[in-house]
């Protein structure tokens, strides 16, 4: 029978040696493959069309000998000895690159150095993860022969914008200031120790204008940079009694001794007025200025500033009304009504607050507050008026979790309260009327102009048609062209009237739906939400909820914690 062998050849490669003797079994592709597989060269690449070719010729040479005769020696290379080889792929935004190696077939393995530069050659100039480049190397040479390991090599970087320019407060607010009020020496806090540092001195600096950062150059792995998007600009407002400081102008400095106030991007120093205590020894307080008050306003007592007011101690039983803020260290005190024959819309509260900007108070109770900013009550808010041109919020400032009991709220945007309502008792309204008064003041006004364009059209398409009736000698184009364009005007009016009016109409059902009560702990019975023309009140006890608006309903919904 003939013999098949495997010899290494010059190149290192493997031929498969083939001696024709006639006679005994055939030698068979499959034959030759069984060889290779008990061979010690299974790691190298198998030419199969050569091992076909081999077996072929064998067979020819085999065909004019006799049996037990030889003939010639037939030798083809069948295995072959492949080296690992790397495609590197960039990804279509250029920020990522991927390295995939076929793992050598009994020859050299790829080094991390070899890895690089074929990345480089496919245009990965930047980014490369070293790390990566080594393991996906070791891992390579450690995996069987002619399999396929992959890994991310190189990495783009996003450019990181700049940040915006930011107005930093070198000095405290007053609201500021007694929000974090002085600390003894053992640990606990003086409520009614406002100290010096509220007020400022001629050239103290006010404000800081932080400027806006370039940001940094991001690049995509092709070495193509990525430009940053800078920062926005503000321009840092002097408000008055300020100056930008002469030594730098991103400095805002005190002209003069006063009270330090907050407005956008900017400050401004009211004149002050300090007093410990307002009382009957005192007298009322009307000061143009900002008035800091130490202790207590007593009652039956008025304070009117145009100002800030800033109240250490309590306010009971008295007036209080602010051109900016009022901010009260201790509680608001009114005298105790009798809310179970009236309702508390009609009761004349004994103690009225009322401010141009926000309200800020410990606890309230039995009073009857105006803003147009917001009202942040912190521990409590029992039986009173108020009416915010913002949101209410009952809590610490990180969370509402205070409680509001009784009264009678009217809210611009939302009201939150830990609480909302009471066991029994206290009915809690909540209305959201007065931006949808003024909404609707404004979509009456278009109904009464759309009613007077109206009924102009109506008498100028009448005398119109009067004027072309007439007869030729009594004709006047000229009139008629002026009553024309004067019909062409309203008509167009009209036109533009109807769309504002449907996109106020628009806006009062957005506004609508927009706004809400929540309680972050518990919605107890009694509570009646009115948003427009819809109310409904809570008849039981539910667990964290919001009372909205939507589908032309008032619902309760469960808030649900992720």
């Amino acid at each position: 029978m003939s013999k098949a062998s495997l010899v290494s050849n010059a190149k290192e490669n493997i031929d498969l040696v083939l001696e024709p003797i006639k006679g005994g079994d055939a030698i068979t592709e499959a034959g030759i493959l069984e060889l290779v597989a008990a061979s010690q060269y299974t790691d190298l690449h198998v030419q199969k069309a050569n091992i076909k070719n081999a077996v072929a010729e064998l067979n020819d040479v085999l065909k004019p000998l006799q049996a037990g005769k030889t003939g010639r020696e037939v030798r083809y290379q069948i295995l072959e000895r492949r080296n690992a080889s790397v495609t590197v792929t960039v990804d279509s935004d250029a920020m990522t690159a991927t390295a995939e190696i076929t793992t050598a077939l009994g020859g050299k393995h790829l080094s991390a150095k070899a890895i690089l530069n074929a990345a480089q050659e496919s245009g990965v100039k930047k980014g490369f993860i070293k790390e990566e480049l080594v393991a996906l190397a070791q891992k390579a040479a450690k995996e069987p022969a002619g399999t396929v390991v992959s890994s991310q090599i190189a990495l783009g970087k996003m450019p990181i914008n700049g940040q915006d320019a930011r107005i930093k407060h070198l000095v405290q607010s007053a609201q500021a200031r007694i929000l974090k009020p002085k600390k003894r020496e053992d640990g606990s806090v003086d409520m009614r120790d406002l100290g010096d540092i509220i007020c400022v001195k001629i050239g103290d600096p006010l404000v800081q204008k932080v400027p806006l950062s370039q940001g940094k150059r991001g690049y995509k792995v092709t070495a193509e940079p990525l430009e940053p998007t800078p920062g926005n600009d503000i321009e840092m407002k002097c408000g008055e009694g300020t100056e930008l400081s002469p030594k730098n102008g991103n400095i805002l400095i005190s002209k003069k001794v006063g009270l330090p106030k907050v407005i956008e991007n900017g400050m401004e120093v009211d004149e002050v007025y300090k007093i410990k205590n307002v009382d009957v020894s005192t007298g009322h307080i009307i000061f143009e200025g900002s008035v800091i008050i130490d202790g207590d306003v007593s009652e039956g007592m008025k304070v009117t500033a145009t100002g800030d007011i800033t109240v250490g101690g309590f306010v009971e039983s008295a007036i209080l009304k602010a051109g900016g803020d009022i901010t009260i260290s201790g509680g608001i005190i009114g005298r105790k009504q009798d809310l179970e024959t009236r309702q508390v819309t009609e009761v004349q509260m004994s103690v009225n607050i009322n401010a141009k900007g926000n309200i800020y108070a410990k606890h309230c109770q039995y009073a009857e507050i105006y803003c147009d900013g917001d009202v942040r009550i912190e521990n409590q808010l029992m039986h009173s008026i108020v009416d915010t041109g913002g949101k209410l919020w009952v809590g610490n400032e990180e969370k509402a979790d205070g409680k509001l009991i009784g009264g009678f709220i009217k809210a611009v945007s939302s009201v939150h309260a830990g609480i909302v309502g009471a066991t029994a008792g206290s009915n809690t309204l909540v209305h959201f009327e007065r931006k949808l008064n003024t909404l609707r003041e404004q979509l009456d006004d278009i109904e009464t102009r759309l009613k007077n364009d109206s009924d102009k059209t109506n008498e100028l398409k009448s005398a119109t048609t009067k004027l072309k009736a007439l007869p030729k000698d009594k004709a006047n184009p000229e009139m008629l062209t002026k009553v024309v364009a004067t019909y062409q005007f309203h008509a167009k009016r009209m036109g533009e009237l109807l769309q504002e009016k449907q996109t106020l109409e628009q806006a009062i059902q957005d506004y609508m739906a927009k706004v809400y009560v929540e309680a972050t702990e518990k919605l107890y019975h009694g509570v009646e939400l009115t948003i427009g023309d819809f109310s409904d009140r809570s008849k039981r006890e539910y667990g964290p909820s919001k009372m909205l608006f939507k589908d032309r309903k008032i619902h309760i919904e469960p808030i649900v914690h992720s």
